[in-house]
């Protein structure tokens, strides 16, 4: 009987010491890794209110007062970021540790996310799908928009409905034992959408920073051991975990800035704008390399052309790497950049000592170097040598059509040396 009792109670005990290994464990200090090169660890709080990061999204977004401007589902903005920007206000390293977990339990170790269900103007109610031009589309806190989320690794999009994806291709430590990272979460696509639909409590102010507290969405996470929410199960009445072992809450809470009024929008331009080739003896001399392109834009005939509050500008934003060149060469004045200097200004193979700049009504533009400031780098959007080419007084719309001219030329500041040259600017129509 004893020799019996014995072995059922080691056998007992295998059983739970089993048990405990497999469970998976949040990571919250260097010191819980095995070694440096597991990769890094710190405290996270997990999932709280306004403890969001960056969407990829413009800092400012212009919603019409014309249904006939903006139809019904009109796309307002669109971003993608990776986990590692949008999941954190300060980011998160790619390498952070979240959860560690044992090797068997690689079949169960999800990634759940879903809209903030039971939020009103977070993702409780899909007003997309109501008007049905943007289904999976929410209702947030400013009238007329509805925000949607996709997963980009699934192609799936966010609702309200908790949704896993398996945590695949992960690291692991000396031990064998699993390490879940910041860079194992998927990346997001937001997209905001125009609703002619107006859901009652919401914003419409004029102008308008989004200080809505709730998220929009959220990203869960679910192992042995640790609770999370289950497939299928709504998000309304279901959020175990909620906040401490979920990493992210994704929302535009004091990122974005809605400005609504009579306004303006590109309809067409020229995509592609190719410079002939110079030598450097012409640049010396001071000749330059140049090319003509058109941009084609409509505004609501009640829009006012100006860079004061609720007037129209137009502006073109230089890329970060750019921006960082121009800033290196002193090439920055007022906060914006006086040439638009290639992307990989520096590197072999690429040209050096030049620049373009952009000729309005042949006047030199400078190019902003964010798109949050309000006047520096931007020109009224009736300030150059455009032309109406139609106007539709039923509907209160103006077409209008305008040439540009790209200038290749040397800017002093760097030696002059022969290469490539490519770089981008995005046009941007703005509300002030």
């Amino acid at each position: 009987m004893k020799a019996n009792t014995s072995a059922i109670s080691t056998l007992f005990l295998l059983m739970i010491s089993s048990s405990v290994l497999a469970n998976c464990t949040k990571i919250t200090a260097q010191s819980q890794l095995s070694s440096a090169s597991d990769g890094v660890a710190s405290s996270w709080t997990g999932s709280l209110d306004t403890n969001n990061g960056s969407l990829g999204l413009p800092s400012v977004v212009d919603i019409s007062t014309s249904n006939d401007f903006q139809p019904d589902g009109t796309l307002l903005a669109s971003g993608v970021a990776p986990f590692t920007s949008y999941a954190l206000n300060s980011g998160y390293e790619s390498e952070r540790v979240l959860f560690r977990c044992d090797a068997a339990d690689a079949s169960q170790i999800f990634e759940m996310y879903a809209t903030n269900g039971d939020a009103a103007y977070g993702g409780l109610y899909d007003d997309g799908s109501i008007t049905g031009v943007a289904p999976k589309a929410y209702a947030t806190y400013v009238r007329n928009v509805a925000i949607r989320f996709t997963n980009m690794e699934t192609g799936q999009f966010y609702d309200k409905i908790w949704k896993s994806r398996l945590l695949t291709g992960l690291d692991t430590d000396s031990q064998g034992r699993l390490l879940i990272k910041a860079k194992n979460f998927s990346a997001v696509q937001t997209e905001l959408f125009r609703l002619n639909y107006a859901r009652a409590g919401t914003n419409n102010a004029a102008s308008y920073q989004y200080l809505y507290t709730q998220p929009n969405a959220y990203i869960a996470f679910r192992g042995p051991g640790i609770t999370g929410p289950a497939d299928g199960a709504d998000s309304q009445t279901s959020f175990p975990g909620w906040y401490g072992t979920w990493p992210a809450s994704i929302g535009v809470y004091k990122y974005l800035t809605f400005r609504r009024g009579a306004t303006c929008k590109i309809s067409n331009f020229t995509p592609v704008v190719t410079l002939p080739a110079i030598n450097i003896s012409a640049l010396q001399a001071g000749e330059v390399s140049q090319s003509p392109f058109t941009l084609d834009f409509k505004c609501q005939s009640a829009a006012t052309s100006g860079l004061k509050t609720g007037q129209i500008a137009l502006g073109f934003l230089a890329p970060p790497a750019s921006v960082a060149a121009a800033t290196q060469y002193g090439l920055i004045t007022s906060g914006a950049a006086n040439y638009l200097l290639d992307e990989q200004y520096g590197t072999q193979g690429h040209a050096r000592g030049v620049g373009v700049k952009i000729y309005r009504n042949n006047q030199p533009m400078q190019f902003l170097t964010t798109d949050t400031t309000k006047t520096t780098g931007w020109s009224p959007i009736l300030g150059g040598d455009q032309t109406k080419v139609d106007s539709n007084t039923a509907q209160g719309i103006d077409s209008y059509t305008e040439t540009f001219m790209a200038q290749l030329e040397k800017f002093g500041s760097d030696e002059l040396t022969a290469g490539s040259y490519q770089a981008h600017a995005q046009i941007l129509i703005r509300i002030q």
